[in-house]
């Protein structure tokens, strides 16, 4: 199931929900308003501290090998 990031328009707490579907019914978990908005967030991969990372194809998006994305 995704996490997504909310805030609630009445009390203006931030919050993180898991829910089954991305267009799931909210509720704010401070004041359980349904007056929220779903904010926009991004992923994050942990690694090994103690592994060297491979280096990153373009730099600029991730893609495995450069000219993938077409952002060359």
């Amino acid at each position: 199931m995704p996490i997504f990031e909310y805030i609630c328009k009445d009390c203006g707490h931030a919050f993180e929900k898991i829910v089954p579907r991305y267009d799931s019914e909210v509720e704010c978990s401070h004041c359980n308003s349904p007056s929220v908005d779903k904010q926009l967030s991004v992923f994050a991969v942990a690694g090994s501290s103690g592994s060297e990372m491979p280096e990153a194809g373009c730099g600029r998006c991730g893609a495995a090998q450069p000219g993938m994305c077409n952002l060359d």
